[in-house]
Formats: C-alpha cells, sequence, structure tokens
C-alpha cells in the first residue's frame, strides 16, 4: 500500500491528511502565540521588534514549517501516483499563490485564514477542471489562471 493511499472507513487517505494538516495549521494559526506572531511578524515586521517578537526565528520556523509539510505533500503525491518525478507538481506554484489570495489573504500579509485559503483551494480545482473540460491547452490556462490572480489582488487590495 503507497503511502497516505489506504482507505479509513469511507474516506480516502489523502483527504484524512488533508484534515489532519489543515486541522493543524488552522489550531496554530489562531489559538497559539507562535500563531500571532506569524500574523504580526506578516502584517508588519519592524513593530513585531518593538513589541519584543524575534522576527528572524519567527520567519525562520514558518520556513521549516512550510518545507516539513512541503515533503509530507511530495510523499502524499508520489504515493497517490505510486511513482515519483521531479518533473511532477512543476507549474502548480500558481495555482497554490491563486488559491491562497482567492481564499482573502493579503498579499502585503496580517490577514488571512487557513479555511478561506481551503475554500479558495476548491475554487482552483473547480476552475482548473473548468478549463480542462473547455478543452483549452495549458498555455491558455496559464493566461486564465493569471487573469483570476490579477483579478483577485486587484480586488483584494481595494478593501
Amino acid at each position: 500500500m503507497a503511502f497516505g493511499s489506504g482507505d479509513i472507513g469511507p474516506l480516502p487517505g489523502l483527504v484524512i491528511w488533508f484534515l489532519i494538516v489543515a486541522g493543524c495549521g488552522a489550531f496554530v494559526l489562531k489559538k497559539t502565540r507562535f500563531g500571532r506572531h506569524v500574523v504580526s511578524v506578516g502584517a508588519n515586521p519592524t513593530a513585531s521588534i518593538y513589541t519584543g517578537i524575534s522576527v528572524v526565528r519567527t520567519k525562520f520556523l514558518v520556513m521549516l514549517i512550510s518545507a516539513v509539510v512541503a515533503a509530507l505533500g511530495g510523499m502524499l503525491y508520489a504515493g497517490r501516483l505510486q511513482s515519483g518525478r521531479y518533473q511532477w507538481g512543476q507549474g502548480d506554484e500558481m495555482n497554490a499563490i491563486a488559491a491562497v489570495i482567492l481564499g482573502g489573504t493579503a498579499l502585503a500579509g496580517g490577514r488571512g485564514s487557513v479555511l478561506g485559503t481551503v475554500f479558495g483551494a476548491l475554487f482552483m480545482g473547480l476552475i482548473n477542471n473548468g478549463l480542462i473540460l473547455a478543452g483549452l491547452s495549458s498555455p491558455q490556462q496559464q493566461v486564465v489562471r493569471g487573469v483570476i490572480i490579477i483579478l483577485a489582488v486587484a480586488l483584494g487590495s481595494k478593501k
């Protein structure tokens, strides 16, 4: 059995992993001191320094957690496909950025939520499926995604 591909009751293993990671992320971001530090550093690093938050340490820990979660995602992706190649997932960065922006996270920092990002990712999945069903080529799909990101940033900056 591949890593993360087994079912637990009616739920696929990937859904279980998703719920665990998203739940832990939401809990840490909303209910812990570290989560408040992350939001503070994202909103205003200078003010965070004056309040006694170690900006360098917080950024390092955020990057470390990001790397660990990316490695977990890569293992789950390889387990789902039952194979691994370095090219798979190439170009998914744009989808990830679009999902986060559509979920309401401010590019300037200080505002965002895990739940919003989850809904943004679901919406991007819906858009990607629609673009494939519409028969658009890969470059055309990237243009449409780029326009969606630009519109989301433009509308988000007006708030």
